[in-house]
């Protein structure tokens, strides 16, 4: 009876770090190929998609229940009709579709997670965390047409950084109005 059920507890722990390991592939390939339009964190908080005309899908914002493993799989394989969604057929293999899948129903639908991974020095992010000062800028923790003279000196040397590095990517900022926050504090 113990070793039905050693056996069964070795099968599931297998089975957890066979997932685990296809969520991180899937990492892996959205942080290469998905993440101009979808975002960083799935929320589609980026430039590329300003300019369309139908908003990439925030995965961040939608139901889990409303995105089986099937139906993430089908719109990486064949696109989706009517809105920017190409196909990946012919540019992943079918283990990359199912990986990126999983890994976007894991992270960002299922645990609402930041794709914290993304800044790693395998990315080229060797001590992204020198630039902590930024991230509440960078995550909408702060508004970035914030008046500067309510900002703590660290939030102002943040806000700088962000304007003059992190924008590139985290072009997004949250914004109380538009047009003001993409200004210079003077």
């Amino acid at each position: 009876m113990r070793s039905r059920a050693a056996a069964a507890l070795l099968a599931l722990a297998a089975f957890h770090a066979s997932a685990d390991a296809l969520v991180e592939k899937g990492r892996a390939v959205y942080n290469f190929r998905c993440y101009f339009c979808h975002g960083y964190s799935g929320d589609a908080r980026t430039l590329a998609s300003t300019f369309m005309q139908r908003k990439p899908r925030d995965f961040q914002s939608a139901k889990a229940s409303d995105y089986p493993p099937s139906r993430l799989q089908a719109a990486v394989r064949d696109g989706v009709p009517g809105t920017p969604m190409k196909g990946f057929r012919g540019i992943l293999t079918d283990e990359e579709i199912t990986a990126v899948a999983a890994f976007v129903r894991s992270e960002f639908l299922e645990k609402r997670a930041p794709n914290t991974a993304y800044h790693t020095p395998e990315n080229g992010w060797p001590n992204h965390q020198r630039y902590a000062e930024a991230f509440p800028f960078a995550r909408g923790e702060i508004a970035l047409d914030t008046d500067v003279a309510k900002l703590t000196p660290s939030q102002q040397r943040g806000r700088e950084l962000f304007l003059s590095t992190c924008i590139t990517c985290h072009d997004r900022a949250r914004v109380t109005e538009s047009g003001p926050a993409w200004e210079r504090a003077k």
